[in-house]
């Protein structure tokens, strides 16, 4: 059994039913569809053909970058997608894509004429250089010991605050007690001094406690300035002897609430 020719191959993959307008061969087609889509693109990438460049230009159909410029024609596209599918090596299509244009007529002339066609096509693009990396600053890291001796040294400056903020609160709390026990004190005394001096002006005088002045004990006690609860705030005993019009104890017995 002998194999199928590469031209025969891809012709019958791309044209499997061959209509009437479809060329009858792949040699037709190469020079009804492809070749003129060489010269096309020829001809946009350098201008002219003037130079030896430019009518050999050494397309590889092997090579993407070429691939990517011949793609962008009908005929070359569907050659590209028929060369895949079959699985093509880049032997098996160079030794099929031998004509105007390509990689194997540029060596044919090379060889021919004896000469190296130089290729121009990277010429306009600048050398790499690679940018100078740039140089980063080293910085000391600070000692964490010092981080840790600031850190004690706010902790006992809150510590002391905190204490200092205590004593004051607890001075005051002092001081505030101390004055309303003294004052409680003052009071209490007053009070005893003024039952005393008024149970001995009552008894030892014979002074008679008149309604006002009853009633004046009585508001007292009710406003708390008493604070003896035992103080008896009812009826006055009965005393003999000249009843009094004053309406202070002080004035009532002169002689005793002088003490006061």
């Amino acid at each position: 059994m002998h194999r199928v020719s590469l031209p025969l191959l891809v012709y019958n993959h791309l044209f499997p039913s061959p209509r009437p307008t479809d060329p009858a061969s792949f040699a037709i087609h190469l020079t009804r569809n492809l070749v003129p889509e060489v010269r096309i693109e020829t001809a946009i990438f350098y201008g002219t053909l003037d130079t030896i460049e430019a009518r050999y230009p050494g397309l590889d159909y092997s090579h993407p970058p070429h691939r990517m410029r011949l793609g962008r024609f009908q005929w070359h596209r569907r050659l590209f997608r028929a060369f895949d599918e079959l699985g093509l090596t880049k032997d098996e299509i160079a030794s099929l894509c031998r004509w105007e244009g390509t990689k194997w007529a540029r060596e044919r002339y090379e060889k021919d004429e004896g000469v190296i066609v130089r290729d121009t096509t990277g010429d306009d693009i600048p050398m790499w250089v690679e940018p100078p990396r740039e140089q980063t600053t080293q910085t000391t890291p600070r000692p964490q010991t010092t981080l840790e001796s600031d850190a004690e040294f706010d902790d006992e400056e809150v510590d002391e605050m905190e204490e200092d903020s205590q004593n004051n609160q607890m001075g005051e709390e002092d001081d505030e007690g101390e004055s309303d026990d003294e004052v409680e004190s003052v009071g209490f005394a007053l009070n005893q001094r003024l039952i005393a001096a008024a149970a001995a002006g009552g008894a030892a005088s014979g002074v008679v406690m008149d309604e006002e002045f009853e009633r004046w004990l009585k508001e007292a006690a009710e406003r708390g300035t008493l604070a003896d609860p035992d103080v008896r705030v009812g009826p006055p005993p009965a005393f003999t002897g000249r009843s009094t019009t004053a309406s202070v104890p002080g004035e009532a017995h002169p002689g005793t609430f002088a003490e006061i």
